[in-house]
């Protein structure tokens, strides 16, 4: 017989299993403060007009948790997230805030410039066939 142990029988992977469970249960609670955090984001903005920034770094800090939980989970990494790891950083964000219709104007439109319907030509619109220019007998021509 050989000396090789059956994988059953690695202890490592039965402490991983255990560690597997806390945090598939963490992972669910965490969906709680997500969704919690979701609310109350949405009714800040609904009240005041602009959103928490307390609530969006906690919100950020937990969709990376989410990340690395979700990966030792998965067997995609051998790191276990946070207790046993520092919180994931959380970068600055701009954030939400609503403007009111009277602040905006047309100015502000960025994306292009509005034409009127009877503005616009047929040749400004290219051409992808073949040029008008050609005649028939050009067009019926075999490719050389």
């Amino acid at each position: 017989m050989s000396d090789k142990k059956i994988p059953l029988t690695n202890c490592n992977t039965w402490i991983r299993l255990a560690y597997m469970v806390l945090f598939g249960f963490l992972l669910m609670v965490a969906r709680l403060v997500i969704a919690v955090v979701v609310v109350v984001q949405f009714l800040l903005v609904l009240l005041i007009g602009s959103d928490n920034k307390n609530l969006r770094n906690l919100g950020q800090g937990l969709g990376k948790w989410v990340y690395k939980t979700v990966m030792f989970l998965t067997f995609n990494a051998e790191e276990k997230p946070f207790p046993f790891d520092e919180w994931p950083s959380t970068d600055t964000t701009e954030g939400y805030s609503v403007n009111s219709a009277e602040d905006s104007s047309e100015e502000d439109i960025e994306d292009g410039e509005y034409v009127e319907a009877e503005e616009v030509v047929d040749d400004d619109i290219p051409s992808f066939t073949a040029d008008e220019s050609e005649s028939d007998e050009d067009r019926d021509q075999p490719l050389k």
